[in-house]
């Protein structure tokens, strides 16, 4: 296997789509795979042994789903040609092709990257490192990249620096924070250096690796806080007649007075943008709420 047949395998992984919902399954197997043969794992492991850490991974940056259903990409994943498992043929299926839970743990059955794929990997290390950096940028917000890489044992430090960069328009962050006045929608940062902005950031409401769109009505201005509560899933939004308000998850705790910088804003306004026109459209605010928030929010 070549450099550019594996990233164009990993450019195509097929991944389930349905009305826009998010299915990061299979990225978030293929980066553990990647992961294990960065730190010179071993190339198979059963189900089992597999099957807590991704659903570790799932709970964390998967779909705010009640089932976690890691048995799926273990399946799955082998018809992108990037995951193999041994005596497949002998293991019985559901009727959408995925391998039976209590087979895989009952026969002990193994998965991992096929053998061109290993052998290409283990040659050429930096090329691993090229397709977790793609894995990311097409499936996840770059607010979670450094958080998911420390999940699967990636250092940023071993990060590609000359990879080129996903397009975004060049607009996006400048109308964002124009039209929010220059101070998170949430909390009212707006900390200046000198006549510099700090922490401020422009985040997309529905993520940019899922086709949302570098418009102010998917923008919100948001200090970095509120940016990472808002992608991972702690902070959400409920549309209402009088205009939107933050919700936090339930799953949000804490005791600290730093903590009350999320729990303390729990139906409390969000600041509107200066043209009511280009205020937060619902369907984006729909899709956070379908597939990023950690539902049921705080009563």
């Amino acid at each position: 296997m070549t450099r550019e047949e594996f990233l164009k395998k990993i450019g195509s992984i097929n991944t389930w789509k349905r009305g826009g919902q998010r299915a990061p399954h299979k990225p978030l197997l293929l980066l553990f795979a990647l992961g294990r043969i960065l730190n010179g794992g071993k190339r198979f492991l059963t189900y089992e042994e597999i099957e807590p850490h991704l659903n570790e991974l799932l709970r964390k940056f998967g779909t705010p789903r009640n089932s976690l259903h890691p048995e799926a990409p273990f399946s799955h994943l082998c018809t992108d040609g990037l995951w193999k498992v041994q005596g497949a043929d002998d293991l019985p299926r559901t009727a959408s092709g995925t391998f039976r839970v209590r087979a895989l743990r009952s026969q002990k059955a193994e998965g991992g990257l096929p053998a061109a794929v290993h052998e290409l990997l283990q040659a050429r290390p930096a090329l691993a490192l090229e397709a977790v950096q793609e894995i990311l940028k097409s499936h996840f917000p770059l607010s979670l990249h450094e958080e998911i890489r420390d999940a699967v044992d990636i250092p940023s430090a071993w990060e590609v620096r000359d990879q080129p960069q996903r397009t975004r328009a060049p607009g996006f962050r400048r109308n964002v924070l124009r039209e929010y006045q220059r101070r998170c929608a949430v909390c009212d940062f707006d900390v200046r250096l000198g006549d510099e902005l700090m922490g401020l950031e422009a985040a997309h409401i529905k993520w940019h690796s899922h086709g949302g769109p570098d418009d102010v009505t998917n923008g919100l201005a948001l200090c970095g806080l509120h940016h990472k509560a808002l992608d991972r899933g702690a902070l959400g939004l409920m549309m209402g007649g009088s205009g939107i308000r933050v919700v936090i998850s339930s799953d949000v705790t804490g005791l600290s007075d730093p903590a009350q910088w999320i729990l303390g804003f729990h139906r409390q306004p969000l600041r509107r943008p200066r043209n009511p026109q280009l205020a937060p459209k619902g369907e984006y605010v729909r899709w956070h709420e379908r597939e990023v928030f950690r539902k049921p929010a705080l009563p």
